[in-house]
């Protein structure tokens, strides 16, 4: 009894032993060092990985609590998560010192403003390091409710996989006609290497639209191992403007013309835009090409990044550039895109107040005096709680393009199309003409049946007399089924696409078999 006794003591010993070896085994094989170089090399995606090692062994470190909220904060892929990890942070012996101003951030990326200023002016009450910016964040969060209380009758419109990745997939910029779609990513399919921050170098894609599909999104011939944005448009799609930035240059701005269906070569703007000592980060032309919109952090400005135009000389150079004070703030302006009408300016902003980062706003700009309106947010949910920055306007302005963080995404940022549902698209009009293949002869009596893409009938259609038949559909795919006394049955698919419910009435003939 006194051996087992004694064998058995042992054994706990053994076995409380064996435990600390393997606890300390364990904590030795995590680097903590890792998790903070990744966070201080912005890599939040990896740095988020290591913290959530070092919260397994210890999960009440108030340190790795609030960076890890920090990374979630700062990442596009849940910033809400970040709320978990900074109440945390908060329940410790030891919380940060601006552990309350971030969880106020964190509820406002979730538009949850009333608990974000709550906890807000808990923060103002033993104020850190950020009570100034505290302080206008409470005025700009009632801002935000109230745009987040009034949203605009719009409907979003995700391009699919085709198109959209668990990558970042931004700033996409349209042809007014919408043949073409140009965007920036920052998938694994580059010529790049992965980058400090744990992405991809940016490449430029482009895909089309027929007014039904968009084709799969393939990479533009431009495209190097170093970063190249999309960063503006003209009208017609003829041209695009590309953000550069390699070994040797940093921010500089090219265009590159369409060839075929791709962009290919691209160019320097000429001298008086970019500035070798400066960076510059999108541009916009207008329609007559007199007249350049460009975003700078060059000395002179108000804040960071300003908003400049110049205008072409008789010469053909570009005037020396002018700071456009009257839409400039402290903050960052960037994304300048003058709509179809040539009066109409978007850009987006840190500095006017919104709904959280950068925000879209828009203005009117008279030509003649060069002058400019009050900038007005776009509202909500066209701006969110992350940063917008580009939005794109087909030329009816009844459709746009912007990149989202949203619910149904395929991770990340991905490409929208938007329906602004102020209007209805009226329907296509067809004129179906019905004849003898072998006579030519018109046919009468006969029947049209429409089914759609489920294969149930949505639509009967009767000839009268021996005139065409009108037909009208919205934009879809159909399948046609035409009866005719004496002729074979006709079935066939159609797909009617956007483009022709402004076409007006188009005519179609078909042939039918005995």
């Amino acid at each position: 009894m006194v051996f087992y006794l004694y064998k058995t003591n042992q054994m706990k010993a053994l076995l409380v032993i064996f435990i600390c070896s393997v606890y300390l085994g364990v904590f030795s094989q995590i680097d903590y060092r890792l998790a903070y170089d990744l966070y201080k090399q912005t890599n939040y995606l990896d740095a988020t990985k290591e913290f959530k090692k070092h919260l397994k062994v210890d999960p009440k470190d108030s340190k790795a609590l609030f960076h890890i909220g920090m990374c979630y904060l700062n990442t596009n892929i849940d910033k809400g998560a970040a709320v978990t990890y900074f109440k945390k942070c908060l329940d410790t012996d030891k919380p940060d010192d601006e552990c309350l101003f971030y969880l106020a951030q964190s509820y406002a990326s979730q538009y949850e403003y009333e608990k974000a200023i709550e906890n807000m002016e808990s923060y103002l009450k033993d104020p850190g390091k950020q009570e100034e910016e505290a302080k206008k964040l409470i005025v700009q969060y009632k801002k935000a409710k109230d745009l987040y209380d009034n949203p605009l009758d719009i409907s979003f419109f995700n391009l699919g996989d085709n198109i959209n990745g668990p990558y970042p997939d931004y700033g996409a910029f349209c042809s007014k006609d919408e043949e073409y779609v140009v965007f920036t990513t920052r998938r694994d399919e580059g010529k790049g290497m992965k980058e400090f921050d744990g992405y991809y170098p940016s490449d430029v894609m482009i895909t089309k639209y027929d007014g039904v599909h968009f084709n799969t999104a393939k990479m533009v011939k431009l495209n190097t191992s170093y970063d190249e944005s999309v960063v503006g448009i003209y009208e017609d799609g003829s041209t695009i403007f590309v953000y550069y930035d390699n070994i040797s240059e940093a921010g500089e701005i090219y265009y590159s013309e369409l060839s075929g269906s791709n962009y290919s070569k691209k160019r320097k703007i000429p001298e008086g835009v970019n500035n070798p000592k400066t960076i510059e980060t999108s541009a916009s032309m207008s329609a007559d090409e007199q007249t350049l919109f460009f975003a700078s952090n060059r000395d002179g400005g108000k804040g960071g990044l300003d908003l400049y135009m110049t205008r072409k000389l008789p010469n053909g150079n570009w005037a020396e550039p002018q700071n456009i004070k009257a839409l400039n703030t402290e903050g960052h302006e960037d994304f300048p895109k003058l709509a179809s009408d040539g009066k109409t300016l978007y850009f987006c902003s840190t500095g006017h107040g919104g709904l959280g980062g950068y925000d879209i706003f828009t203005c009117t700009w008279n030509p003649e005096d060069n002058s400019f309106s009050e900038p007005k947010n776009i509202g909500y949910p066209l701006n969110t709680s992350y940063d917008d920055k580009v939005i794109c306007y087909t030329a009816d302005g009844n459709h746009a393009y912007v990149s989202q963080v949203r619910p149904e995404g395929y991770g990340d940022f991905d490409i929208y199309r938007v329906a602004i549902n102020k209007e209805r698209l009226n329907p296509a009009i067809y004129l179906v003409d019905l004849r003898d293949k072998v006579s030519n002869e018109k046919l009468s009596e006969s029947v049209i049946y429409v089914f759609n893409e489920n294969d149930e009938m949505i639509g009967e259609f009767i000839q009268n007399e021996d005139k065409p038949i009108a037909v009208t559909l919205d934009p879809g795919e159909y399948s046609l089924e035409i009866e005719t006394p004496g002729y074979e049955l006709k079935v066939m698919k159609i797909e009617v696409s956007e483009f022709d419910t402004t076409s007006g009435i188009i005519n179609k003939v078909y042939k039918l078999e005995k």
